[in-house]
Formats: structure tokens, sequence, C-alpha cells
């Protein structure tokens, strides 16, 4: 299906909405560890989130969480499989990896999103992603507008 599409066929939308349906139970699924996991540090004394939940707190309830600066250039897994390995990246102890974490291309592009306030992080030249600022190579082009 394209944007702005009247015409879409029906069985294409069944299968989109199944595969944003599984999306959405891998988030809710890194919601609630993430949510035990708060409990515990706060438990244990630790009452600021560190600067890799600051992604969270960007995305909370979902919002924007694997966002295409383009909707012609998007990755070609299916949604539930990307959103498992931007989480994958953003838990990733090891730091952030050289390239893109879902189509390891190493050219990132700072791309301007219309009407944000913020940006959330530079945009892989391969899959179009906005690839988190956390989970971004090292060297990735800063973004403007950074709160």
């Amino acid at each position: 299906m394209r944007p702005g599409d009247r015409d879409p066929d029906p069985a294409r939308l069944v299968t989109a909405l199944e595969e944003l349906e599984e999306a959405r139970e891998v988030w809710l699924a890194y919601e609630a560890e993430f949510a035990a996991r708060r409990r515990r540090e706060k438990h244990d004394g630790v009452r600021q989130p560190g600067a890799v939940d600051d992604w969270h707190r960007l995305t909370w309830g979902g919002c924007e969480v694997v966002r295409c600066a383009d909707p012609e250039t998007h990755p070609h897994a299916p949604l539930p499989q990307v959103l498992r390995q931007v989480i994958a990246a953003m838990e990733a102890e090891d730091g952030p990896r050289a390239g893109c974490p879902i189509c390891g291309k190493e050219r990132m592009i700072r791309h301007r999103l219309a009407g944000r306030a913020w940006e959330p992080g530079p945009v892989c030249a391969g899959c179009g992603i906005v690839v988190p600022r956390p989970s971004a190579p090292t060297g990735a082009p800063a973004m403007a507008g950074v709160r």
C-alpha cells in the first residue's frame, strides 16, 4: 500500500492490521520489562533514569518508536522484527554498533522532520529509519533542535 491509496485491497489491509497487532504486542512486552526494571532500580535507590531511557521517555506510549523520515523509504522487514531490532540496539550494553541497527548501513544523513520541535536522531541512508540517538553510530550527523 502506498500513502494516500484510496482503494486498498481488503486482504492487504487485514495483513497490515495483523502486522500492527504483532508489533503492538512486542511494544507492550518491552513496556512491561521497562516498568519492572525501573521498579527494581528505584528499589535499589536509582531514582534518575539513565541516558538510554531518554529514548523511552520520548517514545512514551509507543509514539514514533520506529519512525521513517520518508514514507517511501522504509525497512523491508516486517514492523515487529524491526521493532525488536531497535529495542535490542537500545538495550545493548556494548554501546552503539558501527551502522544502522536495522540494515547495518553505515551512512547516516541529517534529515529535518517537518513539524518537529525535537529530532530523535540521524536517518539511515539505507532503510530510512530515524535511528535513536543512543544507538546511533559514533560520528552520525548531529541533529538540530535537540533538547
